[in-house]
């Protein structure tokens, strides 16, 4: 309120209950006088009756003023005063927290919300309320003259009868409920016809909802198809990319020359349609906005010595050169080494291939804030109708060369792409018959957002001695055969039990591996017979998992069938070495991937555990505690982020050290939850190639494991 002193209307005191009405009446005919509207009179008028009342009824020396507070614009207040006990509970009562047996202190939050103006203090002395509301802007500012013309008027009319008061006051309610069901019939008619335009506004929205749905569900799909195409796709690939890769290595013994050549088509056409699943799978996360930019500083020299050995070998003859040039005064570059390189690679890739003699010119030149890459070639060039063509996905132009040379049609595109991705272009010059010109501009600083873990390396173990067989199989007798044959071990095999006792007695094995069932009868009896003459550990087999029962018959192993060559070798080894030796647990649905990783896994010495779905591995996590555990994430019941999830839940298997191996590319959100989760990413991709040992022990490393 304004700091200079207000002007009195009138004083009220309230000794009389009939006071209160006065101070109703009074309150709405100053209104009146000070050209308040109808419905602003009756709120200053309850107003007032209702402060009025309060310190009538819960105080002493009730006083009320009506008052013109000089501010701008003027406010008509009405102070009410009294020397009462104050309200204790002031905040809770303006809060509209408050609640009494008596009812106090809903007339003040009720006065508060018609008023614009309002003000209360209160202590053990009393209390003070001051209301109002600004008077109307139709009317002059009033003076000390004319708050006294107002004051002499309201002497002259004199107070009315407290009765005919509570009647003019009756009389003003039903005014104002047939004012207020006037305007409830106005407001049903407007809802009539806002209910007209809401139905076609709902009609408009609903078809709107459908096409965000499609939209929706089109993408949803997109995603689907990305998954399913990065996992179903890429991990059966690798696969035959790596077992061809053993088979050509001679890992299981010499091919032939023919088998060899055989081999290496199967090789290369694996790695053709990797190549198209990778470049399909790239084009669509970069429309789909779900590649990320890990940038990070490099030299332009140091990528084109790497570009340059990467792609020396596709030179056609000895009359085509490839040249690199990077100005001396270009700076280091701070972007997607991964990415440029890529772009580079594609183009100087096609360069190479449409050129059959004469260079290929690969250079860089900074341009102010941007580096400059152009690839120059002498080749077939490409006809101005074809040369925007080229960037679309799919498209191969007819020439004479092309129908010598596959390619997906998609190099060009996704470079494109990528480019524009680190906010650059790529733009094409060239003329048929003597060559072309694709220029990159990219700039030289990219924001950086998160990447991924990498890291160094582990040890082998060998060890000799017999090893009795007790199997009737004879396909099983070919398996362990096979699998221990690069062994020190001396292999026995026998078909029953009558052979075992014989075989027993003519030497002392190592160690006993045992098949359950054999010519139809349990054998676990016969654990117990041989604990009179022998020693060493028994490995129970069958295709009936259940190894709680052979574990209770004496035995010091069980592995269920079919058995994982690499588990075999590393659980005779373990228990004859006598020491425990490092385990890992591998989750995936696919047992090719299994097998690869097992078999690298076992010559650095690890025992072998499989499963092949969530919830499997999270058992046999809590059963033998690994110590290293290798997750798929697209698996046929759990997810590996859910396996991830209850392991770290489960305080027996929070600590295992998990490599996550997958097919899937991981997006950045998956990223961050891995490391959140303590768990490193290992692409299979990068897996089961060359230096494949390397890369696995790179991953072991940054899962903490020491070598």
């Amino acid at each position: 309120m304004n700091d200079s002193k207000p002007l009195c209307i009138l004083t009220l005191r309230l000794r009389h209950e009939r006071h209160v009405v006065h101070a109703r009446q009074r309150a709405r005919d100053i209104a009146a006088m000070l050209g308040f509207e109808h419905q602003d009179q009756i709120r200053l008028a309850t107003a007032a009756s209702e402060l009025a009342r309060n310190a009538y009824r819960y105080a002493t020396n009730g006083v009320v003023e009506f008052l013109i507070v000089k501010s701008a614009p003027q406010i008509f207040v009405v102070s009410v005063t009294d020397s009462g006990p104050g309200i204790p509970d002031l905040e809770s009562v303006l809060d509209g927290r408050f609640v009494s047996k008596t009812g106090m202190g809903k007339g003040i939050t009720g006065t508060k919300r018609l008023m614009d103006y309002f003000k209360i203090s209160s202590s053990t002395n009393g209390t003070r309320v001051e209301v109002g509301k600004a008077l109307p802007s139709t009317r002059p500012p009033l003076d000390e003259e004319g708050v006294k013309r107002v004051a002499l008027k309201l002497a002259k009319s004199g107070a009315t009868d407290p009765f005919d008061e509570v009647e003019r006051q009756n009389q003003e309610l039903l005014k104002t409920l047939a004012e207020l069901r006037e305007k409830q019939e106005q407001l049903a008619e407007l809802n009539c016809e806002l209910e007209d335009t809401n139905r076609g506004v709902v009609a408009l929205y609903a078809e709107l909802d459908q096409h965000a749905d499609d939209l929706r569900r089109v993408s949803d799909l997109k995603t689907s198809f990305l998954s399913n195409l990065s996992h179903e796709f890429r991990t059966p690939l690798n696969s035959i990319t790596s077992l061809s890769r053993m088979l050509i290595g001679h890992t299981d013994g010499d091919l032939t020359a023919e088998q060899e050549k055989q081999v290496k088509f199967i090789e290369r056409s694996a790695e053709e349609l990797t190549e198209l699943v990778n470049d399909l799978l790239d084009l669509a996360k970069v429309e789909a906005g779900k590649i990320d930019v890990k940038p990070r500083h490099f030299e332009v020299s140091d990528l084109f010595g790497v570009l340059r050995g990467m792609l020396k070998p596709l030179l056609a003859s000895n009359s085509l050169e490839l040249i690199f040039e990077a100005s001396p005064e270009l700076s280091p570059l701070y972007t997607d080494e991964g990415k440029v390189s890529q772009i580079l690679r594609n183009l100087i890739s096609n360069a190479l291939k449409f050129t059959r003699k004469g260079q290929v010119r690969v250079t860089a030149q900074p341009a102010g804030d941007q580096v400059v890459f152009r690839v120059e070639d002498t080749g077939i060039g490409i006809a101005p109708e074809d040369q925007e063509r080229i960037f679309e996905e799919f498209v191969q132009v007819d020439s004479e060369l092309q129908s010598g040379l596959k390619g997906t049609g998609l190099g060009l595109p996704l470079s494109r792409r990528l480019a524009e991705l680190l906010g650059g272009t790529i733009q094409v010059e060239s003329v048929a018959g003597v060559g072309s010109k694709f220029t990159v501009t990219l700039p030289v600083f990219v924001e950086k957002p998160k990447g991924m873990r990498t890291a160094p390396a582990p040890q082998q173990g060998k060890l000799g001695r017999t090893v009795l067989f007790v199997e009737d199989n004879e396909e099983t007798n070919f398996v362990h055969q096979a699998s221990l044959r690069n062994s020190q071990y001396k292999l026995i095999f026998v078909s029953n039990i009558p052979d075992a006792r014989a075989a027993m007695r003519r030497c002392a094995p190592a160690a006993v591996v045992l098949d359950r069932f054999l010519e139809g009868q349990d054998s676990l009896f016969f654990i117990e017979e041989m604990r009179s003459g022998y020693s060493g550990p028994t490995i129970v087999t069958s295709v009936v998992d259940d190894p709680k029962a052979a574990i209770e018959a004496g035995a010091d192993a069980f592995l269920a069938k079919p058995v994982s060559p690499v588990l075999l070798a590393n659980t005779l080894r373990e228990l004859i070495e006598g020491r425990s030796s490092k385990s890992a647990l591998l989750v995936d649905d696919d047992e090719v991937t299994r097998y690869l990783l097992g078999e690298n896994l076992g010559k650095l010495g690890y025992h072998i555990l499989e499963a092949h779905n969530g919830r499997e591995a999270i058992r046999l996590a809590s059963l033998h505690i690994p110590t290293i555990m290798f997750l798929d994430v697209v698996m046929p019941d759990l997810t590996g982020f859910e396996v991830l999830r209850e392991l770290r839940n489960n305080t027996a298997t929070r600590a295992i050290p998990i490599i996550v191996h997958t097919s899937k590319e991981l997006t950045a959100e998956e990223i961050a939850y891995l490391e959140e989760m303590e768990a490193v990413p290992f692409p299979k991709k990068t897996f089961g190639g060359d230096g494949c040992e390397d890369q696995l022990q790179s991953a072991l490393a940054a899962a903490g494991i020491e070598p």
